[in-house]
């Protein structure tokens, strides 16, 4: 499970966060694991989305901010 990935607004533009879940993603390769999944916040679906994560839930409550679960299958490739 991926968790508490955040950039600071001023520095989303830079690809940061895309970096960091690809990094996540090769060492779940390197684990010989084939799934990952997130908590992520409703506003961040769309870019978890773009990475190729699909929404697997309803909306619920974290931290009081509205989330959802979002899956991937991992390529061993």
């Amino acid at each position: 499970k991926l968790e508490r990935i955040c950039i600071l607004k001023p520095y989303r533009k830079y690809g940061l966060g895309k970096v960091i879940v690809s990094g996540l993603e090769e060492i779940i390769k390197e684990k010989g694991l084939t799934a990952c999944k997130l908590h992520g916040q409703t506003q961040a679906a769309g870019f978890y989305q773009k990475l190729g994560y699909q929404i697997s839930s309803q909306e619920f409550m974290e931290d009081g901010i509205p989330h959802v679960l979002m899956t991937k299958e991992i390529s061993r490739i």
